[in-house]
């Protein structure tokens, strides 16, 4: 983030970008502060990766949630009574700026037995599983809030110039795929689309959620799917033993869990390792496009081995429907 966007979005929401400490995010757009003694998280959201209509979509469903006694943190008005401030970047771009309340907790510590185990997973099944049965019965408070649908995203409106032709190829062959799923309210809704273990906090062994700024109108399946993709990935790549383990270890618990929230029968549960490799393919082709070369070649990251694995149609999750009960 550009310094002159940071300090005028510190302005309008009264803090001090000079005591900001960076937190992370996609874009390292993701900052805490203090306000009037208060730690709050301020978000910088760019023009070119984030749409408005989106944010906006986001801010709906998060009170939505609250109101219905989710765990989430709480959006946060600007000095000027607004949710969503606007700092122009320059003549064609603009950054968008909110405020949330700090949740409660901290991360759950993925190398203490302790406390990431089976009850754990049943936990954070239950609290997806309560998101997509809400979810059935959600409509914005605003009837002008555009539906932000699966296919609305970056990955599906620019060009693919940085992606290799073969894999290219192959997520052309998963959206058509997707286009032929149903959309009933039975499997299909508003999604959190992002909750991996680093984005909700553990606080009196409740799940504080945060970070919306990827839902949209998805698959719950596909919302399971990456839960357990990120899961997975806090077992050595190279275990692919240790992997599978896991694997069916997690789902079991999580699904245990989601299901006294939530109904979802079979033929989605079957979708699992499907939603899986789609996962894989998108992370690919997102990271591919907006990450800086200098990202790109992160150990963490991996982008060889994630296009060696898609262009040699290995699944990401050896699993399968049977295993998971």
């Amino acid at each position: 983030m550009d310094k002159a966007s940071l300090f005028k979005g510190a302005e309008r929401f009264d803090v001090n970008a000079l005591e900001f400490e960076l937190l992370g995010g996609f874009s390292n757009n993701v900052f805490e502060c203090n306000r009037n003694g208060e730690r709050i998280i301020l978000k910088f959201y760019p023009s070119y990766l984030y749409r408005k209509d989106s944010i906006i979509a986001e801010l709906d469903w998060i009170r939505f949630l609250h109101s219905s006694g989710v765990y989430v943190t709480r959006p946060l008005l600007s000095n000027n009574g607004k949710y969503i401030e606007t700092i122009k970047i320059d003549i064609e771009k603009e950054c968008y700026v909110l405020a949330f309340e700090k949740a409660n907790g901290s991360f759950n510590n993925v190398n203490d037995a302790e406390t990431w185990n089976k009850d754990f997973y049943y936990i954070w099944g239950k609290a997806l599983g309560k998101i997509h049965c809400l979810s059935k019965n959600y409509s914005p408070l605003d009837k002008n809030i555009k539906k932000q649908e699966w296919n609305m995203g970056p990955l599906f409106i620019d060009n693919f110039d940085e992606v290799n032709k073969g894999v290219f190829e192959k997520w052309e062959k998963f959206v058509i795929e997707l286009n032929k799923l149903p959309k009933n309210k039975s499997g299909y809704g508003m999604i959190h689309n992002d909750l991996h273990q680093g984005n909700f906090y553990v606080h009196n062994n409740k799940i504080i959620l945060f970070d919306f700024g990827d839902c949209e109108y998805n698959w719950f399946i596909y919302d399971i799917a990456i839960v357990l993709y990120h899961a997975v990935q806090t077992i050595e790549e190279n275990d692919i033993k240790g992997r599978e383990e896991f694997a069916h270890l997690f789902i079991k618990a999580f699904l245990k869990g989601y299901l006294t929230e939530n109904n979802l029968d079979s033929y989605w549960l079957s979708k699992l390792p499907f939603f899986l490799n789609y996962r894989q393919i998108f992370s690919y082709i997102y990271f591919s496009k907006f990450l800086n070369e200098e990202q790109k070649y992160n150990k963490k990251v991996k982008l060889n081995a994630m296009k060696e694995k898609i262009e040699s149609d290995v699944p990401y999750l050896e699993i399968h429907y049977k295993d998971f009960f």
